[in-house]
């Protein structure tokens, strides 16, 4: 197997099309909800939905330009025909139209070619094959509550048989989630594809920033979108849930939930693409948690606000490449995690006062800077979790005590320009306090590297961010040796792993693809420009043909692992970019 996928969504589900037009992961009607289609967690067995043509053809896939329209083209010395995918999306006056319909415009080019067409939904991740029947202009899958309504000129009789069909000049079959359509036809469904196409070039004609590699920038752009649940603003780390990190572990973990981390970094990027819309709505999202839940912040959270993510393993699939368990919810989210209070600070620091996105802070905003701050400060001196999530590990991770530093320093920041004087001194102490603790014990003078936790001889790959958020300059000794010592132990080529030391499921074996970017971003600002930019160069390349990027890369077959498409690796790419480039 191999993620040889493009995604198409609504901003609510998004659905994986695999480069012969399958179907093999779609959650409707939100990202966390229970598959119609998983083909991709179970080969054999897995519901998908099909458009292959009889005979031989080769297949050419793309994203039509700057959309999140995907075109497959089939041809061969006597036949051509395009299947064009996606979700309807485009705005009416005042009103965007999202529904939960997925169109799949079929465009005969010449010849007379003969497709099939398989429409296999299994419902409630593979456990249940619904009804199946013709009501009067449609084909309907029934199960419980739920249809899916099938339209299409191309014959019901033959979608419900699978039947082989011949194609018109322009074909079209629409699935409808629990929604009857009043009208389908193709002169209806091609205005429908035209607004869509229309209005994602438009939304990426807003993209700012240089020409050099405009088109990574904008693919990865259009995935965050594709990844962000519009109702709320929350932002999912990625679409799918249980791709292994390493194949035939147990790494398997379901990442369509908001991470508040996640989503931070998510709106640094957005703002340096000129993209305030998105980074706001994540701003509201934050103020709305506040509102419910206050400093006692957990990790992640359902895309609707809901914060019980109980997590379960399936065990009637066979899972990606047959690696078990399939896990559906995520128990990180009972973790203390301390470290989300810096990013979360942070991106109301970036959002606010660095780049000016919006004018005014408003009261809610500063309630929750103020409670978070006051949080970080009581909390920094506990055990946690950290950024890897690591399962039954609590210790004193130095990159938590960084972050909480950060929330401190950018809290004092914004303090000032916002005249409330009476904390700052307090805080100002507060920060000094913790940057002495960083620096003198999670400092390893053996190692000469700032080190996984307190009292650890083992290295880790997200303090390559501690010069980025300000605790440290990337020319200090202690920070060039933790470099070179990062260098020598977890790179290998362009791939840089997060750690090497056992955690509960034994040793890392991937690289993580964000940290390749991140040791990008410290050879570029240490002044290796030219070997910056040419592991640069290299790491792109592990891109699938759709411009898409997962959480992980094999290393020995350069095999794209791990959930899939992953909001982390394009998130830093993204700042990467700006940061060779000079993007601000």
């Amino acid at each position: 197997m191999s993620l040889d996928y493009g995604i198409i969504g609504n901003c609510r589900t998004v659905a994986l099309v695999k480069s012969d037009t399958s179907i093999d992961w779609l959650c409707l009607p939100r990202f966390d909800s229970p598959s119609i289609f998983s083909k991709i967690l179970d080969k054999e067995k897995g519901g998908s939905f099909k458009i292959y043509p009889v005979g031989e053809y080769s297949i050419k896939q793309s994203y039509v330009e700057n959309t999140n329209v995907i075109k497959t083209t089939f041809y061969n010395s006597e036949s051509e025909f395009d299947v064009i995918d996606y979700f309807p999306y485009y705005r009416k006056g005042s009103i965007t139209l999202r529904n939960s319909e997925i169109h799949r415009v079929i465009v005969r080019r010449r010849g007379k070619p003969i497709v099939r067409v398989l429409i296999n939904p299994i419902m409630e991740y593979n456990k249940y094959a619904p009804g199946k029947q013709i009501e009067e202009d449609r084909l309907v899958f029934s199960y419980k509550s739920t249809k899916l309504h099938i339209y299409s000129n191309l014959g019901l009789k033959e979608l419900y048989a699978g039947e082989e069909i011949a194609l018109p000049e322009k074909g079209y079959i629409v699935l409808a989630y629990n929604k009857l359509k009043y009208f389908a036809n193709i002169k209806y469904i091609m205005q429908e594809m035209e607004s869509t196409i229309d209005y994602w070039k438009s939304w990426s004609k807003e993209i700012k920033g240089g020409s050099k590699y405009r088109e990574l920038k904008v693919r990865s752009a259009l995935v965050l979108r594709l990844l962000t649940y519009e109702d709320t603003g929350a932002i999912v780390a990625a679409g799918t849930t249980s791709i292994p990190e390493v194949k035939g572990s147990v790494r398997n973990w379901d990442y369509r939930y908001s991470w508040v981390r996640d989503s931070s970094f998510t709106v640094q990027a957005l703002i340096k693409l000129g993209l305030i819309e998105p980074a706001y709505s994540f701003i509201k999202w934050l103020n709305m948690i506040y509102a419910e839940h206050g400093v006692s912040l957990q990790a992640l959270f359902k895309v609707n606000g809901g914060d019980y993510i109980s997590e379960s393993i399936l065990t009637n699939m066979a899972g990606y490449g047959g690696s078990k368990p399939i896990r559906i919810g995520n128990e990180a989210y009972k973790q203390r995690q301390i470290d989300i209070i810096g990013e979360l600070v942070n991106s109301l620091y970036l959002f606010y006062l660095k780049h000016n996105a919006s004018p005014e802070i408003g009261e809610i905003s500063w309630d929750l800077i103020f409670g978070f701050v006051e949080a970080a400060i009581k909390e920094w001196k506990e055990k946690d979790h950290s950024i890897w999530e690591f399962r039954g590990t609590n210790r004193h991770y130095t990159f938590s005590k960084v972050m909480c530093w950060v929330a401190v320093d950018r809290g004092i920041k914004i303090a000032k320009k916002l005249g409330h004087s009476d904390v700052t001194e307090r805080w100002s102490k507060a920060r000094d306090e913790i940057k002495s603790s960083v620096m003198e014990h999670g400092w390893n003078s053996k190692a000469q590297a700032f080190t996984q936790y307190y009292g650890s001889s083992s290295l880790d790959a997200s303090l390559l961010l501690m010069p980025a958020f300000g605790i440290i300059s990337w020319r200090d000794k202690k920070m060039l040796s933790t470099i070179e010592a990062i260098r020598k132990e977890l790179t290998n080529g362009p791939f840089v792993m997060r750690y090497k030391s056992k955690d509960e499921f034994g040793t890392p074996k991937s690289a993580f693809i964000a940290c390749s970017f991140w040791f990008i971003d410290a050879l570029y600002h240490t002044g290796k420009r030219k070997e910056a930019l040419n592991m640069f160069k290299r790491i792109i390349l592990f891109q699938n043909h759709m411009g898409l990027l997962s959480e992980d890369i094999d290393m020995e077959n350069n095999e794209l692992l791990g959930n899939f498409p992953q909001a982390y690796s394009h998130i830093a790419l993204i700042n990467t970019i700006a940061t060779i480039f000079g993007e601000r």
